[in-house]
Order: C-alpha cells, then sequence, then structure tokens
C-alpha cells in the first residue's frame, strides 16, 4: 500500500503558482479565497497595485507562472505592469481580471502581450478555467469564436481565407488605438473604403466586431502581435 501511495503521489502535478494585483483588499482576500477552495491552484504573491507586484516578484526566489492583475490601479495601472512584466519575465504569463469590459480595453490588453482576459463577475471556476488554460500555454479570452479559433489553430485546422493587400492593413490596423477615421487617414482612404474593407473581413471571417477582428489578426499569426503597437 505504501508503494502504491508514493507512486500515486509521483504523478501529482505541481500547484500553479500565482501572483495577484488588486488594490480593493476585499475583492483580493475574496478572489484568493474562492481560488484556493478550487484546488491546482496556489496564490503565493499578492500585491496592491502593479509597482507592489513587480517588487515582490524580483525578491522571491521563486516565480510566478501567471500574475493576475486589475487594470486600474495607483502607483502603476495593468497597461504599465503587464508591459514591464513582459520586458523583465518573458515566461511569466498574465491574465486581466476586471470590470472593464470594453472592446479597446481588450485591445489594449491583448498590444500589451496579456495572455487572458477575464470579468471579475464571472464564476470561480471561469477563474480556474483560464489560468489552466493559459498555463497550457493557450489564450483566454471572454469570446466564445475567439476559443473557437485558438483551438483550431492549435489543431492546424484553421483555415485562411484569402486577403486583400488592404484588408490586411486594415487588420493590422485594427490591433491599434486608431480610429476608423483616423485608420482611413493612415492608409490614404476615404471613411467608405475602410467600412469596405471591414464589412468584407465580417463577412471572410464571421465576425461582427472589431475586437474579433483583432483578436483573429493576432492568434492565426497574420498581424504579430509586435506589429500591434503603431507608432
Amino acid at each position: 500500500m505504501q508503494n502504491f501511495m508514493n507512486k500515486e503521489a509521483d504523478v501529482i502535478s505541481p500547484p500553479i503558482m500565482v501572483a495577484y494585483a488588486e488594490d480593493h483588499t476585499a475583492v483580493r482576500k475574496s478572489i484568493i479565497s474562492y481560488i484556493h477552495d478550487l484546488g491546482d491552484i496556489r496564490v503565493f504573491i499578492e500585491a496592491s497595485n502593479g509597482r507592489e507586484l513587480i517588487d515582490q516578484i524580483d525578491k522571491s526566489r521563486k516565480k510566478p507562472d501567471i500574475c493576475m492583475i486589475d487594470i486600474r490601479m495607483p502607483g502603476m495601472n495593468g497597461f504599465e505592469t503587464i508591459s514591464l512584466l513582459r520586458q523583465k519575465w518573458k515566461r511569466i504569463k498574465t491574465l486581466v481580471l476586471t470590470t472593464f469590459m470594453e472592446e479597446m480595453y481588450l485591445l489594449r490588453m491583448l498590444r500589451a502581450g496579456a495572455n487572458g482576459y477575464l470579468s471579475k463577475d464571472c464564476d470561480p471556476e471561469a477563474i480556474k478555467e483560464a489560468l489552466m488554460t493559459i498555463h497550457r500555454n493557450e489564450n483566454y479570452y471572454p469570446d466564445t469564436f475567439t476559443r473557437k479559433i485558438t483551438s483550431a489553430i492549435q489543431a492546424n485546422a484553421l483555415k485562411i481565407p484569402d486577403f486583400t493587400e488592404k484588408e490586411r492593413q486594415f487588420l493590422k490596423y485594427c490591433c491599434s488605438d486608431l480610429t476608423y477615421l483616423q485608420i482611413a487617414q493612415v492608409m490614404r482612404g476615404t471613411p467608405k473604403s475602410i467600412e469596405g474593407y471591414r464589412d468584407s473581413l465580417f463577412r471572410k471571417l464571421q465576425v461582427n466586431s472589431r475586437v474579433r477582428l483583432a483578436l483573429f489578426a493576432v492568434q492565426s499569426g497574420i498581424v504579430p502581435l509586435e506589429s500591434c503597437a503603431i507608432e
């Protein structure tokens, strides 16, 4: 019996090690409690803002597998924190846990390099699912279409439609903070022509929003993440 138990213990995977930055203490403590109750995940670093998170990771001998990060925090916000994390520790992955679900927030976090994006109002099981998905080197976004795209890419089953050069160029600018009018100016086109590229891509990809275009472009490799930042 002892040998059997030892063999069984040998195959138990270590928990996912998480660092969490959230400025509202009650929210942070509550979510950490939920996560620990689910098992397989351990939050071993907690911070009230991005700067504190970076400092604690710097001092820690053990680095987290994933950082959970809020967007609006004093001292250093989520965008700045993720950018700095990518510079200092490229292997650390990130999950944004926020109340802001607007498309432009999601696009900015995608550009910053976030591996996942989730609402604080979600079920705790969704947080566990997101963390485990990201730990498997996959991305996690609150969109069924995007999850299907991710699965198709990993299964080498994604069929990319034929895009015109203008449509590919438009896809790149979809990942930026530019408005459609500004995109028209940069592409030396008219607002009408930009609407045409957008609507054509909507039809080809069977989507209906700019954020889905941007996520498709990055996850499919058509637009490298580094190309999303428009100078």
